[in-house]
């Protein structure tokens, strides 16, 4: 319980934080494409836990038309394509964001808030590529030798997860990894 209000509590604020943020590529940063991803992966996390979008968009307060827009599409999504390939799409998607701020910006400023960002963009990458190499049914230790060892107790975790719980829980787990590190803003 403790989790899902954890959980609730993100959403409201990843919400009302890119409520204002365009989606246009021109204006993209790492902080935009961060914070839309966040509001994404938390808003599929209260869905499989059984919250509607009626729901969802009735309790979260200050929510934003947009928001609400984007909320009613990430439900559709969901509906038509399933929890498991929604996550696999928003992850893809935030892994090209991010690439086109790095084609245009190239790197950020060391100890800046678009550092923080950019590091959360990495490493979210690196575990859904693990994530994914795990479904497909990749050999652990296959995965795990090609890393650096400072990858490799994240990938022993998502592995762990995925053969404790499954698929949904592996890509909830991911969701909980991308929120922390965007809370973690220095």
């Amino acid at each position: 319980m403790q989790r899902m209000a954890k959980t609730f509590v993100t959403a409201i604020s990843l919400l009302a934080a890119s409520a204002g943020v365009k989606a246009d590529a021109g204006r993209q940063s790492f902080e935009s494409c961060s914070l839309i991803t966040g509001e994404y992966v938390t808003v599929l996390q209260l869905l499989s836990r059984g919250f509607s979008r009626d729901t969802l968009k009735q309790t979260l307060p200050d929510i934003s038309e947009q928001a609400a827009q984007r909320l009613d599409s990430l439900a559709r999504m969901a509906e038509s394509d399933g929890l498991i390939e929604s996550y696999s799409t928003i992850y893809s998607e935030y892994a090209r964001c991010s690439k086109r701020v790095y084609d245009k910006t190239g790197l950020p400023v060391p100890g800046s808030r678009e550092a923080h960002f950019y590091r959360c963009a990495g490493e979210s990458k690196v575990g859904y590529e693990i994530a994914i190499a795990a479904v497909m049914g990749a050999g652990e230790s296959d995965v795990i030798d090609q890393l650096d060892s400072s990858l490799k107790p994240k990938a022993k975790t998502l592995f762990r997860e995925f053969q404790a719980n499954g698929k949904l829980s592996l890509f909830d787990t991911l969701a909980n990894d991308l929120k922390d590190c965007l809370a973690s803003i220095p």
